[in-house]
C-alpha cells in the first residue's frame, strides 16, 4: 500500500495564541494561605470558596526568571469550579483562565 506525503501549504500557519491567560482576582486567605473568599477582579465576581479541591505547587525557570505559584482548585458558592494560583515571587493572586 503506497502512503501519500503529506506537503506544506504556501499558506502561512495559523499564529499561535496564549492558553489561559491568568486574570488578577483579590484573594482572602486564612493564616495558612489558603483561600477563604474572593473579594473582587477581572471578570469574576465575589464570592465565599466552599472548598479547597486539590492543592499543587510549581517551580520552574529557575535559569531565566523565577517562577513559584501555589495553585488551588476550589468550588465557589454556587457551585462553579475554578483555579487560582498565588504567586510567590510577587504575591498576587490570579484566576487561571
Amino acid at each position: 500500500m503506497k502512503r501519500k506525503l503529506r506537503t506544506r501549504s504556501s499558506r502561512s500557519p495559523p499564529a499561535l495564541h496564549p492558553l489561559g491567560r491568568p486574570a488578577p482576582v483579590r484573594v482572602s486567605s486564612d493564616a495558612d494561605g489558603l483561600p477563604l473568599a474572593i473579594v473582587g477582579g477581572e471578570g469574576c465576581g465575589p464570592g465565599m470558596v466552599l472548598q479547597v479541591r486539590e492543592r499543587w505547587r510549581i517551580d520552574d525557570e529557575w535559569w531565566r526568571t523565577p517562577i513559584s505559584r501555589l495553585y488551588y482548585q476550589v468550588v465557589m458558592e454556587g457551585g462553579r469550579n475554578l483555579t487560582l494560583y498565588h504567586d510567590l515571587e510577587e504575591g498576587g493572586w490570579y484566576r487561571q483562565q
